[in-house]
This record gives C-alpha cells, sequence and structure tokens, in this order.
C-alpha cells in the first residue's frame, strides 16, 4: 500500500493576518492613564533669604504613607476628599469682603483703587529717571533700573486689570489676596502617586470653580469657556483673543493659583 503525504498547509498569508490582528488590537485596547488638570512646572528660583510665610497664608496639606490627608488641622480620608474642595473654597474667600472683623487664621485681603496703582506707578517712573539720570553707571544701578522696569510694567497690568473690574463689577476697589497666600502639598516617600494627583486636581478644581463663578458673574461667560476658546485660537490675533486673554488675566489676578510641593519626607 503506498504511503499517503501529509498535505503541506498554506503558511503565505499568516504574515498578513498577524499584522491585521496587530493593528486590531493597537486600535481596540484602551490605557489607564491618570486624571488630573495640568499645571505648568515651576520654574527653579535661587534661595534667598526672605521672612517666614505667617501660618494665616499658608494652607498645608500633608498626606501620609497610609493615604490619609490632614488639611490644616483636620483628618480626613482619601475616600472623603471631596471635601477639599469646599475647605480650599473658604481658604480663599471667607475674608474676601472684610476690612474689619476678619479672621484672624486666614488670608487677609487688600483693596486696591486707581489711584493706589496710579500712584505707584508714578513713584516707580521718578525712581527710573533719578537712576538714569546717574552720571556713573555701576552694575546696581543696572540691576535696580530692571527692577523698577519690571515694577513699572506691573503696575500698569494692574490698573488696567482695575479699569476693566470697575466696569464690569461697577465697585472702585478690586480685592487682592494676600501675595503669600497658598497651598503647600507635603507627601512621605511611601505615597502613593495617585492619591497626591488627586489631591493636586481637587485643589486646582476648587480655585477653577472659583474662576468660574466670578467670571459668570463678572462677564456672564465662565473663565473655562474663555480658556478653551484662548487655547484653540490662540495662534490668531484677533480682538476676541486679545479679549479673553485679559479677562482671564483678571481672573487669575483675582483668584491666583498658588501651590507649593515640599519635598517628600522620609
Amino acid at each position: 500500500m503506498a504511503k499517503r503525504e501529509a498535505p503541506e498547509i498554506n503558511a503565505g498569508s499568516m504574515a498578513d493576518i498577524a499584522f491585521l490582528l496587530l493593528i486590531f488590537f493597537l486600535v481596540t485596547t484602551t490605557m489607564d492613564k491618570d486624571t488630573a488638570y495640568l499645571r505648568k512646572i515651576p520654574k527653579k528660583v535661587e534661595n534667598v533669604d526672605s521672612p517666614p510665610v505667617q501660618k494665616k497664608n499658608i494652607y498645608k496639606i500633608v498626606i501620609n504613607s497610609k493615604q490619609q490627608i490632614q488639611a490644616r488641622d483636620s483628618v480626613i480620608d482619601i475616600s472623603e476628599i471631596e471635601s477639599l474642595n469646599g475647605r480650599i473654597k473658604h481658604f480663599y474667600l471667607v475674608n474676601r469682603d472684610k476690612k474689619t472683623n476678619r479672621e484672624q487664621n486666614y488670608p487677609y485681603y487688600a483693596f486696591g483703587t486707581k489711584e493706589l496703582y496710579q500712584t505707584n506707578l508714578d513713584n516707580n517712573y521718578n525712581k527710573l529717571d533719578a537712576l538714569e539720570a546717574q552720571e556713573e553707571m555701576t552694575e546696581k544701578i543696572e540691576k535696580t533700573i530692571e527692577q523698577t522696569m519690571v515694577a513699572i510694567e506691573k503696575w500698569n497690568e494692574k490698573l488696567d486689570m482695575i479699569t476693566m473690574f470697575s466696569k464690569y463689577s461697577g465697585k472702585r476697589e478690586m480685592p487682592e489676596i494676600a501675595f503669600e497666600a497658598h497651598v503647600r502639598l507635603e507627601s512621605f516617600i511611601d505615597t502613593d502617586y495617585s492619591a497626591y494627583v488627586a489631591v493636586q486636581s481637587e485643589v486646582q478644581k476648587a480655585v477653577t470653580e472659583l474662576r468660574n463663578e466670578e467670571s459668570e458673574a463678572l462677564f456672564g461667560i465662565t473663565y473655562s469657556a474663555m480658556k478653551k476658546y484662548y487655547q484653540q485660537n490662540l495662534l490668531e490675533d484677533t480682538p476676541k483673543v486679545r479679549e479673553y486673554r485679559e479677562k482671564m488675566d483678571l481672573i487669575e489676578n483675582l483668584f491666583p493659583l498658588r501651590i507649593i510641593e515640599v519635598k517628600p519626607n522620609k
């Protein structure tokens, strides 16, 4: 009886099938990613001797190795992280409209006027004139000139802001939270990364909501909507883009987001 040979399997199309399967899995597979608000990495600054920040201007949040959160004097579980929202808002708002009878453990507000900003601007212009009139231009004088020009730019911006604020709010005074007021995040080496990101996001969410409420009250449009339009049309130098940028600058000045991240504890 003749021996039958096993038929050969045609594997010519196996490479094509494997390639198609690879494409299929690349297209359909999803990967988990961290959900958080985007923030710019702070610029590195030189260490300078400065007076200590008053405790009332610090909202300190510590995340320990057990993923427990200490927000100032309160301890909250990670499952209750949403309660940070109201706490951060309280930190910003409790003294906002107060000139007297202020809460002692929270940041104070200054109330700027056009007259105040104009006076500061004029003083810096006079200072600049005196510096430039010096017969001998030393390195120290040149540095002071640079600092004075930065101050002039700052007070010009303040004048523009209060002009806009007064126009839309009908108020003569613009509230500005203490410059030192900030949220301080501290963690440990074994603090869970997802918990750290969740705290960051909750802080930024609270400030964004404050900005949205203020922007809606002043301009009839939320800060988030203006920011989205601005980012989508950033390369177009149109009146609307410039208008939104100026309005966003005002809102960010009224509710600044200052987060200081402290090196993890060992």
